[in-house]
């Protein structure tokens, strides 16, 4: 259990980096949806989707290669190979990016400029020149900094956008401190727009390159072709994984707008808005998931050789599962409450109405993450690829059919299907090569339990607002209490 409380204050710590980082990148929510109209949110969301797909192409799996190996091989040499190869791909993928800005923004179309591109190869560079640094922190188990340079960064960013995004403009406007409109007015460009996100993105990112200094300045261009080769074997699968998940992730931000029913009324760039608003709120259960990610991926390789790490990975997936029941239940239930901090302009909550079930496919999505440490350790990479690849299948298939019969609830019942299916697979498949005692009856109670309790409090009406509010906090208050009592008293008892 000491192992467990361990990987819990790992967890913690990157949550610190990712969930306060997040949290912060919440409070742009509000502006964003109050300042940009749906369909200039919806390119934003659109772009961002295309960097995440391109940032899996820039490190093409040598992260977890870097995990892996380092306790196979000369950190030193395992270190200056994975950063040189990942540079090195970032610097020739990000140059052709920006040399062929032009035509990609004319592909890409809705209003995507040729400067957003450009910033968007530079934002990319920086990313992947940073990745195997901030590896070299996860591994070294540098939580500390790892959380203080994540938080630090994305203050600025906030801070950034708000500047650019708010400040300026309402002083360009006269609305306030009219003795800088005329200073302002030199140096902001309205006809930016929505540049000024990437812009802001692009500035706070420079701010990696002194905070990692001491990481980067331990690079040597070089790569040990005998420690590489392997390495790379290893991370073309993962490479493929992570292309497939990510596509999975991000797909419904570059299918729904060209399939979204006309009939119902609202265009595609539109309703890629409005949905965005609702997937915006799911990534809150994806925030502790991601935090989890960062921990385990080291901890489970540094265990692989534990006899007792079977049982101790299925402890694992037990209380991960226990705690996001009870995010899916406080999250779910008080979606209006959220919405109305968040996302200020009603027309952005037309699809709050999927968020429990893009909430619970987020929590199979964090089940496959527990369960794919079995081919990891056992080298099997191979497998997680066809996941992947099954996943994104699903993903491609069921948004293209679904969203024209379903709507909003095609995308989302297609995030379900996809986690859903990959998840069992990968377990049939682990039972086999890598067994691990897992129990999930009661966590499929837990589940069950979880979402009755989401629907059925809507056949309790209370008209005051603001009562109706109060009432689904103390449920949530009231789960989240009876599963402490439950489960909480385990945890003592095996600790003792």
């Amino acid at each position: 259990m000491s192992q467990i409380k361990k990987l819990a204050g790992q967890t913690a710590y990157y949550g610190i980096g990712s969930i306060l980082g997040r949290v912060l990148n919440f409070l742009l929510i509000p502006i964003w949806t109050d300042r940009l109209v749906r369909s200039e949110y919806g390119a934003v969301t659109e772009l961002y989707a295309y960097v995440a797909l391109c940032l899996i192409v820039y490190t093409f799996g040598m992260e977890t290669a870097f995990f892996r190996f380092s306790n196979k091989s000369n950190k030193k040499e395992t270190y200056q190979s994975t950063a040189t190869a990942v540079l090195t791909t970032s610097a020739f993928f990000s140059s052709l990016i920006y040399l062929f800005s032009g035509p990609i923004a004319h592909l890409l179309g809705n209003g995507v400029e040729q400067q957003y591109v450009q910033y968007m190869a530079a934002i990319l560079f920086i990313d992947g020149l940073i990745a195997i640094p901030f590896a070299k922190l996860r591994l070294e188990q540098k939580a500390l900094k790892f959380a203080l340079i994540k938080v630090g960064v994305i203050s600025v960013t906030i801070l950034l956008n708000l500047l650019l995004i708010i400040v300026l403009p309402d002083i360009y406007d006269g609305k306030y401190l009219v003795s800088l409109q005329s200073a302002v007015q030199k140096i902001y460009d309205p006809s930016i727009g929505i540049g000024y996100i990437f812009i802001a993105n692009l500035l706070a990112n420079l701010l990696y390159l002194p905070l990692l200094w001491r990481e980067l300045s331990q690079v040597r261009l070089s790569i040990h072709w005998t420690t590489f080769k392997p390495m790379l074997v290893y991370a073309l699968p993962i490479f493929l994984m992570g292309l497939g998940g990510m596509f999975n992730e991000q797909g419904y931000a570059l299918i729904l707008k060209h399939v979204f029913p006309e009939e119902l009324g609202v265009s595609g760039s539109d309703a890629l808005g409005v949905f965005s608003g609702a997937f915006k709120l799911s990534v809150i259960m994806m925030l502790g998931i991601q935090a989890f990610r960062y921990a385990a991926e080291p901890f489970f390789f540094s265990h692989a050789e534990n006899k007792e790490a079977p049982a101790l990975f299925a402890r694992i997936m037990h209380y991960f599962v226990v705690f996001n029941v009870v995010v899916l239940v406080g999250v779910a239930l008080n979606t209006e409450l959220i919405a109305d901090v968040f996302l200020r302009n009603d027309s952005y909550k037309e699809a709050l109405f999927v968020l429990p079930i893009l909430l619970i496919a987020k929590l199979f999505y964090g089940v496959y993450v527990n369960l794919s440490v079995w081919f990891k350790l056992t080298d099997k990479t191979i497998y997680g690829t066809y996941y992947a690849l099954i996943g994104a299948v699903i993903t491609l298939v069921g948004n293209l059919l679904l969203i024209k019969e379903l709507g909003y609830y095609g995308s989302a019942v297609t995030a379900l299907v996809c986690y859903g299916a990959m998840s069992l697979i990968c377990y049939s498949q682990g039972k086999k090569f890598f067994p691990i005692p897992y129990n999930f009856k009661p966590l499929f109670l837990y589940l069950a339990l979880g979402v009755i309790l989401i629907y059925g409090v809507d056949f309790i009406q209370i008209e005051n607002k603001w009562w109706s509010y109060g009432f689904k906090l103390v449920v949530t208050l009231g789960f989240a209490g009876v599963m402490f009592l439950i489960e909480g008293r385990k945890i003592q008892y095996k600790s003792t």
